[in-house]
């Protein structure tokens, strides 16, 4: 008998610890976004969405990946080829340049 309360104790603890316990009522709907956080004097460079226009069809080559980044006031730039698995995460300091099978560019965005 005790030791079947300390196996129930241990399998609980660990799944209580786990539970969220913050937020007002109906906030667990998980159609809800995300906040994005305030930005800081300091903190890693925005992307510009308004410098990526036009760029589609465009060879994705170090020259051009480099020249986007520029442009765009991004630090870092991703690019997703067809198949790749990538992260959902925003970084506001990020610009995702998506290719196609020849490396072309298709699309470019903040994130």
């Amino acid at each position: 008998m005790r030791s079947s309360l300390w196996l129930m104790l241990g399998c609980t603890l660990p799944l209580a610890a786990c539970s969220h316990a913050g937020g007002s009522a109906g906030s667990g709907s998980s159609s809800d976004p995300a906040p994005r956080p305030p930005h800081v004097a300091g903190s890693p460079q925005r992307c510009k969405p308004e410098k990526l226009e036009g760029l589609a069809g465009r060879a994705a080559d170090e020259a051009t990946v480099k020249q986007v980044v520029e442009a765009s006031g991004a630090r870092t730039a991703r690019v997703v080829k067809p198949g790749m698995a990538v992260t959902m995460d925003f970084r506001e300091d990020r610009v995702t340049i998506e290719v196609d099978a020849q490396n072309r560019i298709v699309r470019a965005n903040c994130g």
